[in-house]
């Protein structure tokens, strides 16, 4: 095998060929938002050479996660795949730590990817995040739509991708969309988006599915334009239910959904695939949730130190409780020594640390910091 290099932009049609032919979809149409035929783009795969061709592949994508005010830097990988010809060869296990030595080199504080948890385990990832999930009924949707009003496709040009952009600022835990991101993660080719206009209000769904298995991906805008979505959806392919997911965090859509769902609740994975998180900076990881995470070690009075420590990567931060928390990189007792994939679930998971791990009773204060919440849209999965 030649050294695993980047593609570049010469690559393009092998490269598509190749990912279109192990994943069985066009992975050119289908996520089209990351895979697009310029050198900057192409650049953002690591491929393995053998016999003058493509064999295998990792992709990563950089993104960057909004959580309230945190802003975290992170890397997408997507893509992973290996001729099956070629596996077995320790093509993938070479790649992926290519792909975590550039993402370390680049500053990431942390890395996500979809797939086998088990799979991913021995390279660090651990299912992480958590959200609402629902399914509405027919039963619950308002029949009709109100005069005046016109529902109808997104249109890429005009001012539906700006509105749009204004109501998604408003989830407090998101990815970061730039104006050209936003317009290629719409474009994607089988999701559909419609928009609902009455005047000046405006509202907007997207979708996703065959015939009556369809998801709802995204929405966004008034009450009463999503009602009237619902009914033109429910109608228009005949649906009985939709399923979906939104982010966990107080919002006027929460209360919305509740009210028009046969069933909720809270979960972390969806239909497909859930989220695997990896940390790469631990430090850089907690400095950025500093505030969160003070604000909450205030409310309960903490004082003093904690040490944690990721005894795979041989990386610790300690936390030190105050009028202000602070990250250092000095061990200060007590220090608690977690696996890799437990301390994802120790920061990321869905439910309380102490409810998934045997912790010492001392460290039973974590439950009411931990997890932390994030939250990654459909549309931007890679």
């Amino acid at each position: 095998m030649t050294c695993p290099r980047k593609a570049t932009l010469a690559d393009y049609p092998e490269l598509m060929s190749f990912l279109n032919g192990i994943f069985k979809i066009r992975m050119d149409l289908d996520y089209s938002h990351i895979y697009k035929p310029t050198g900057k783009d192409m650049a953002n795969n690591i491929v393995a050479i053998e016999d003058g061709k493509i064999v295998s592949c990792v992709g990563i994508f950089p993104m960057t996660f909004v959580c309230g005010d945190v802003r975290l830097r992170v890397g997408g990988i997507g893509g992973v795949s290996t001729n099956p010809e070629y596996r077995n060869r320790g093509l993938m296990t070479k790649l992926m730590n290519k792909a975590m030595e550039l993402m370390k080199r680049r500053n990431y504080d942390i890395s996500i990817l979809w797939g086998d948890r088990l799979r991913y385990a021995r390279f660090g990832y651990e299912n992480a995040g958590r959200h609402y999930t629902f399914n509405l009924d027919r039963r619950h949707v308002l029949p009709g739509i109100p005069p005046g009003a016109e529902i109808r496709p997104l249109s890429m040009a005009g001012d539906d991708l700006r509105r749009i952009a204004r109501l998604y600022r408003q989830w407090h835990l998101r990815v970061e969309r730039s104006p050209a991101k936003l317009s290629s993660v719409f474009a994607r080719h089988t999701y559909e988006t419609w928009v609902w206009r009455k005047g000046k209000a405006f509202a907007y769904m997207t979708i996703k599915g065959v015939g009556a298995d369809r998801d709802l991906i995204e929405s966004g805008g008034e009450p009463e334009g999503l009602d009237s979505l619902l009914s033109f959806l429910f109608d228009k392919y005949e649906l009985e239910n939709l399923a979906g997911t939104i982010p966990y965090c107080r919002s006027p859509y929460v209360p919305f959904v509740i009210n028009h769902s046969s069933g909720w609740g809270i979960g972390f994975s969806r239909r497909v695939r859930g989220e695997m998180v990896k940390i790469l900076d631990l430090a850089s990881l907690l400095r950025r949730f500093a505030g969160q995470i003070g604000q909450k070690a205030r409310g309960l009075g903490l004082k003093g130190s904690l040490t944690l420590e990721m005894t795979d990567s041989a990386q610790f931060a300690t936390l030190h409780f105050g009028k202000r928390t602070t990250i250092s990189e000095k061990r200060t007792a007590p220090i608690l020594s977690l696996s890799d994939t437990d301390m994802v679930r120790l920061i990321f998971g869905t439910i309380p640390p102490s409810h998934s791990q045997q912790l010492d009773k001392s460290f039973h204060s974590l439950d009411a910091i931990f997890p932390l919440d994030f939250y990654v849209p459909r549309l931007d999965w890679v």
